[in-house]
């Protein structure tokens, strides 16, 4: 069971719903995954940690799904539950 809750999207207002707009419309999402929903109950942590995000995952030389692709690898590694 987590220990925070992620928020409902219904329920996102203010630079929690700018955040979650802007991340189904750069990524292509129908849904926010729960691990951002969880960061979403404090609003400028949410915004903090996609803005860095789209630094690392979606600027630079290296195409997304690689990036992506060594991600996985390393949770796997550490056996991320996640």
């Amino acid at each position: 069971m987590p220990k925070v809750t992620p928020l409902p999207e219904p329920e996102a207002t203010g630079v929690v719903l700018e955040v979650f707009n802007e991340m189904k419309a750069l990524r292509n999402m129908q849904e926010i995954p729960p691990i951002w929903r969880a960061m979403a109950r404090r609003p400028q942590y949410l915004k903090t940690t996609w803005e860095r995000y789209k630094a690392v995952m979606l600027e630079g030389n290296l195409p997304l799904l690689t990036k992506e692709i060594i991600a996985l690898s390393v949770s796997a590694a550490h056996n991320c539950d996640y």
